[in-house]
């Protein structure tokens, strides 16, 4: 018998390309991501993926994220696939998904004790599936047109906001929610406060990026705003925009009165924010926070219904 020589392309007709192949579309259906204990039967205990922002995760974490999923979400399917043997026991499958965030898809599958498993994967963004132009809600990115707007927070974004959570040091400032646990608890906690939080994601392809809130003063038709970006997602003026959208939900629907907000005398980031939407500055409290052994002054901001709003495009809401 002649030795098999590697690396080798498998025939799409064969026995073992059928089985790899199926076993990652089985890995994009809604009733196994949610399903812990067929995951673990199919991915790696060693497994890792990189994903498509370049952020790592393992096993458990991929785990963790794939439970917090809209089961009714648009599903992926296995196109064009490559199947390269590398050895005996460790196939390379290339293959392509389409849909409103096209990429390229490569997974690494390791045979041990005559089970294949998924031992890495990896996703690379390409360019947009549709032939629609990005319009005024929309930017270019990684070669991909990503139509932003803002929507009402949803118990199944929680997988989202603990992505958001880790992807820089500064988040922690923001709450905790740095497990995809503490993530869902996070999520729970605003939604349940229907009376006193008016939360809004903030969105690309309708994916939360980030998030701009209200805390409600119904009897003085006063509201505290406050907000927060994923890492990747700042520095575009979409927290700026988001905040123009809910100031204006605010004052001409829920008819407020005044708007309030803080901001830290060395972030020039979102002082910008409040000062691009029309707050004006009324005082500084002195010293308020503790930042890396240093105390910091912080500015107080507000805007009233008869103040002049800023020059701000608002990103579009969508309300249910």
């Amino acid at each position: 018998m002649a030795q098999q020589e590697y690396p080798s392309e498998l025939p799409v007709d064969s026995q073992l390309f059928r089985a790899v192949a199926g076993l990652e579309q089985q890995l994009l259906s809604a009733s196994l991501r949610g399903n812990r204990k067929l995951l673990g039967e199919i991915l790696h205990e060693n497994f890792f993926e990189i994903g498509a922002s370049g952020r790592t995760y393992d096993r458990d974490q991929v785990m963790e994220l794939l439970a917090t999923e809209d089961p009714s979400a648009e599903r992926l399917r296995v196109s064009e696939p490559l199947a390269i043997r590398l050895s005996e026991n460790l196939i390379q499958l290339r293959w392509k998904a389409s849909g409103h965030r096209p990429a390229l898809r490569s997974s690494l599958w390791f045979r041990e004790q005559g089970k294949w498993q998924m031992l890495f994967h990896q996703g690379t963004l390409t360019g947009h599936g549709g032939s629609k132009p990005a319009g005024p809600g929309s930017v270019r990115a990684t070669g991909v047109a990503e139509e932003f707007s803002v929507r009402q927070l949803s118990a199944l974004d929680a997988g989202s906001v603990y992505e958001a959570f880790i992807s820089h040091p500064d988040m922690r400032r923001q709450g905790d929610a740095d497990t995809p646990a503490k993530a869902r608890a996070y999520v729970d906690a605003l939604l349940n406060g229907e009376q006193s939080q008016f939360p809004l994601a903030i969105t690309a392809n309708d994916r939360l990026i980030g998030l701009v809130c209200g805390t409600l003063d119904h009897p003085n038709a006063n509201a505290w705003i406050w907000y927060w970006m994923h890492q990747e997602y700042r520095g575009r003026s979409l927290t700026t925009r988001a905040v123009a959208t809910l100031a204006n939900y605010l004052f001409d629907d829920l008819d407020f009165y005044r708007l309030e907000l803080g901001l830290r005398a060395n972030n020039p980031g979102s002082r910008s924010v409040a000062e691009n939407n029309g707050f004006l500055r009324e005082g500084t409290e002195r010293g308020k926070f503790l930042v890396g052994g240093e105390r910091i002054d912080v500015y107080t901001y507000a805007r009233l219904r008869t103040d002049p709003p800023g020059a701000v495009a608002p990103l579009p809401l969508r309300l249910a």
